[in-house]
């Protein structure tokens, strides 16, 4: 009897489990604010890139931040922090986001045939650097979205592969999963917001501090910024020009003035490729006394991925 009695006073100390819901999004600020970011993350984006990307919410769903991640693994993520509310969200990317954005950059159209990759891949240097960007657009609109309720700040903190399931502390602090659906002229990528409750609390808190002047428009000066450094970003181009199947044997036979005959199928041309995907098509030709391309033409449909590992540049 007084063992029983002892489990069913340690139950009744426990309580029930926090509520996996945060008070906050019953608020009718907050749901019509989460629809205002995606607003502006259209005109945000839109503003970077020079081409109309509008955005949409989708049904947001309540778990725990472990949860969150671990569906997101190996996915590339931005850590956003607030100083003001001194707390912590994610935005979480689809891998196919900086294709897409390539693509808008070059005004490819998007592919209707071409599978996703069955593995992930870690970002390059450049890619990590895109993704950081568009990471500050959203933080930016984010807070532009909650300016007329509440003053706070957004800052990108750092944009890495989804490699750390503490990455917003402990793995049980419930969180609110808010999809966003962002339409590029070139395709539809989706990103994910992640916000624990140690966010949203002190957001909350934030709406009686009232809003911040003039914070609700798009500011000019970071749309400038941010429309220069994704247009000064370093590319690097791969001219092709042609492509061919060689033995193992052929290839180990090959030696100082051994010529590889080139086909006629390519009739001069010359394939431009930037991060593995084909992005014009030239004429080779002379220009003070060198060898230069002359663009012919853009590979708009659909969009070529790489040759064959098989296959030899030349």
């Amino acid at each position: 009897m007084a063992r029983a009695g002892g489990e069913r006073g340690n139950w009744l100390r426990e309580g029930k489990p926090p509520s996996a819901t945060h008070a906050i999004e019953k608020t009718p600020q907050f749901r019509a604010s989460m629809e205002r970011f995606a607003e502006r993350a259209g005109e945000r984006l839109s503003t970077a890139f020079g081409a109309l990307f509008t955005a949409g919410m989708k049904a947001t769903r309540n778990l725990n931040a472990f949860e969150g991640l671990t569906e997101h693994a190996g996915q590339p993520a931005s850590l956003i922090y607030s100083e003001a509310l001194d707390a912590r969200m994610a935005i979480l990317f689809e891998g196919v986001v900086v294709d897409l954005l390539i693509n808008a950059m070059f005004g490819i159209e998007a592919p209707n045939d071409v599978a996703p990759p069955e593995t992930l891949r870690e970002p390059t240097a450049l890619e990590t650097r895109m993704i950081s960007e568009v990471a500050e657009g959203l933080a930016a609109a984010y807070r532009d979205a909650f300016a007329p309720i509440a003053d706070f700040d957004l800052g990108v903190e750092t944009t890495a592969t989804i490699q750390d399931d503490e990455l917003l502390g402990p793995k049980d602090s419930p969180a609110l999963l808010a999809p966003v659906t962002i339409k590029a002229p070139t395709g539809v990528f989706d990103v994910t917001l992640l916000l624990p409750h140690p966010f949203l609390t002190p957001l909350a808190a934030a709406f009686a501090r009232g809003p911040a002047p003039g914070a609700a428009k798009l500011d000019p000066v970071w749309a400038d910024r941010m429309e220069s450094r994704v247009t000064e970003a370093s590319l690097t181009l791969t001219a092709i020009l042609d492509e061919f199947q060689m033995s193992l044997a052929d290839v180990s036979s090959l030696r100082l003035g051994h010529i590889l005959p080139v086909s006629d199928g390519g009739q001069g041309q010359v394939r431009i490729e930037c991060g593995e995907r084909g992005v014009f098509i030239c004429s080779l030709g002379e220009r003070n006394g060198r060898y230069a391309l002359e663009v012919e033409d853009i590979i708009a449909k659909p969009v070529q991925g790489a040759y064959p590992p098989t296959s030899a540049p030349v």
